[in-house]
């Protein structure tokens, strides 16, 4: 877990489509610092000796099935001005706040968490509402004793 996804004014504000861009950005991050295996096959040697120089790889079978593995977004539409236009000229903001919709509206879980678990997990909550008000009525009472000058 990343800590501050969709937190905006220092956490006093949280923004759904500001969470959905950078769990985007957090996804290609991860991508890119787990690394490039140096491998023949993922190298591609073989193709390379056999295209040649001046050859082209984008009809290799080779680059039809790992191309695949490059870090694509969902958000960032990297289609030319034209195209990109005629399908609405989205801006990230737009498309990630569509994104958090379809999230909203449609995800279903798979696999929830254990009964128990969740149990757990609510009575933390109701724990920590509970000290939250403690605290406040504690602090609404000095602050009824503190003399006004």
């Amino acid at each position: 877990m990343i800590y501050g996804l969709g937190m905006l004014e220092g956490g006093l504000t949280w923004d759904y489509a500001q969470l959905v861009m950078q769990n985007e950005m957090a996804r290609m991050i991860l991508h890119t610092v787990k690394g490039i295996p140096v491998t023949d096959e993922k190298m591609a040697v073989e193709v390379v000796r056999s295209v040649g120089p001046g050859g082209e790889f984008i009809s290799h079978d080779h680059t039809f099935k790992n191309f695949k593995e490059l870090s694509r977004s969902q958000l960032l539409d990297r289609r030319n001005r034209e195209a990109w236009l005629a399908d609405g000229g989205k801006d990230i903001v737009e498309t990630s706040y569509a994104k958090a919709q379809d999230i909203l509206e449609n995800f279903k879980n798979p696999s929830p968490l254990p009964e128990t678990m969740q149990q757990q997990l609510q009575e933390i909550v109701k724990e920590a509402e509970a000290e939250t008000t403690e605290i406040k009525a504690k602090e609404k009472e000095a602050s009824r004793k503190k003399p006004k000058f």
